[in-house]
């Protein structure tokens, strides 16, 4: 049995991996005892196209669900990364910003972004099933702005 959930449109397979949690804005989040591991989704680092440099704000720093922690960049656009719960980051990954390239190859392990602690929020991410579901919809959607329909 498969650890991903998958879906084709056109020639791109896209992942969601089973167990994690999901914010509607394209962040999974990965429950380590008292802590959050958060990265981007593979739907997202797709979208988005090669990622040329990740910023993270810094250990200690306090995020508001929906607001942003970090952002990066790609050949098409710099998209802000909305933090997925109320918390304060305790860790960044330290290979992010040299090799920001590892959210392409490897968005659900290496390519994670931080560590939060949390304080509210988590009671409203969705389950891998549930952003499964929604990231179909937002899949057809990208596919007619491509399409120009």
């Amino acid at each position: 049995m498969s650890e991903y959930y998958e879906t084709t449109a056109d020639k791109f397979v896209f992942k969601v991996k089973k167990g994690l949690l999901y914010s509607k804005q394209e962040v999974w989040v990965a429950k380590e005892g008292d802590t959050l591991r958060v990265g981007v989704t593979d739907f997202a680092q797709r979208r988005g196209g090669d990622i040329v440099f990740a910023e993270i704000s810094k250990k200690g720093t306090h995020v508001k669900q929906g607001e942003p922690f970090g952002s990066y960049e790609t050949i098409k656009v710099v998209q802000d990364l909305l933090s997925p719960i109320d918390g304060v980051i305790t860790e960044i990954n330290p290979i992010i910003e040299s090799t920001p390239e590892i959210m392409n190859k490897d968005p659900y392990e290496d390519g994670w972004l931080a560590v939060m602690k949390p304080e509210s929020g988590v009671e409203e991410l969705l389950s891998a099933e549930e952003y499964f579901e929604l990231m179909k919809v937002n899949v057809a959607e990208e596919l007619k702005k491509i399409r120009g329909m």
